[in-house]
């Protein structure tokens, strides 16, 4: 099922002040939205380095880094703020999905592979062929499954990590970007990049359920899921785009950043973050007011991120500089 967004109820929330029509609608100029509690120095390299996706594990206060340049995952603890461990032979690796075990994590790797990796053992445990150039990963807790996307087959690949097996892949319209999953049902939202448009996947049936087209979602990238309010937060060109999932109604946009990638969400502040690594900044946005709070300098190459809900830690990749940035909210 397609369904087309507009704009309609846009206009309305901002004839009624109920949303935010320009990027500095509710920022506090005087009060930065995060604040900066210092720098994690990774390994350096001789050669420029290159790093790709960012996930934080709450319940064993870890911080995976795709270290894609030096084919490692590297593993920081978040309370002593430094490297605890990295595990090698992940070519080019993308990103990191967490599993039901807080040890184990699922790594999509550019060479067409995804690996089970044990964390406290720092090996790789089984790769498995998936082909298709992996990209985005994330874990569906509700049916205890991992989505890869798979870029240049245009596919999804469903791993068990139980069993450590492919359960299967489905096919997409487009060339995928990122993906979100509803913890408390397990719908993924996975954004369709050259297509203007978010799909709904149901799991267990490897099936796309809904497609969201409009609310001007221009070359879609990072995406994060709001339970509470039921609000899907999708990163495009310069903006976030604002949805109602069960209304398939547009609730408006904020402007941010360009150069946005990966986005995430604090359950407990409702605030989303948007690393937009173009403008060298981190975008803040309110979900319950659907206002930006203001930004926040990081550096060049700053794309990735990650949020810990239990801290209000947030965690920015300045990759040109090799640091994991490290600010809390406020």
């Amino acid at each position: 099922m397609a369904t087309r967004l507009t704009r309609g109820v846009l206009v309305v929330l901002c004839l009624l002040g109920l949303t935010a029509c320009s990027p500095g609608a509710a920022a506090d100029l005087l009060r930065p939205p995060l604040t900066d509690v210092g720098n994690i120095q990774l390994p350096k390299e001789k050669d420029k380095p290159a790093f790709d996706l960012l996930t934080v594990d709450p319940r064993n206060s870890h911080l995976y880094v795709a270290h894609s340049s030096a084919d490692i995952l590297e593993i920081i603890d978040v309370k002593k703020r430094a490297l605890s461990g990295r595990v090698t032979g992940l070519t080019n690796i993308k990103g990191v999905a967490l599993t039901s075990d807080p040890n184990v994590v699922v790594t999509s790797d550019a060479d067409g592979s995804a690996a089970i990796v044990d964390v406290a053992a720092l090996k790789v445990l089984k790769k498995l062929d998936l082909g298709g150039s992996p990209d985005a990963i994330e874990y569906d807790p509700v049916h205890d499954v991992v989505l890869v996307s798979l870029s240049s087959d245009k596919k999804v690949a469903f791993i068990d990590p139980k069993t450590q097996t492919v359960l299967g892949t489905m096919p997409l319209p487009g060339s995928p970007e990122l993906m979100t999953v509803d913890p408390l049902t397990g719908t993924v939202y996975l954004a369709i990049h050259d297509l203007n448009e978010v799909v709904l996947i149901d799991t267990p049936s490897h099936s796309i359920t809904t497609t969201l087209k409009g609310c001007d979602i221009k070359a879609p990238t990072g995406l994060a899921w709001d339970p509470d309010q039921g609000l899907l937060f999708v990163a495009s060109s310069a903006e976030l785009s604002i949805i109602d999932v069960v209304t398939s109604q547009c609730r408006g946009a904020v402007d941010i950043g360009h150069g946005t990638d990966q986005i995430t969400f604090n359950a407990h502040k409702h605030h989303v973050y948007t690393a937009d690594g173009g403008s060298r900044y981190v975008s803040v946005v309110d979900t319950v007011s659907l206002k930006p709070l203001g930004v926040v300098g990081t550096g060049p190459e700053a794309a990735t991120i990650a949020a810990d809900p239990t801290t209000d830690l947030v965690f920015v990749m300045v990759a040109r500089a090799g640091i994991v940035a490290v600010y809390h909210d406020p």
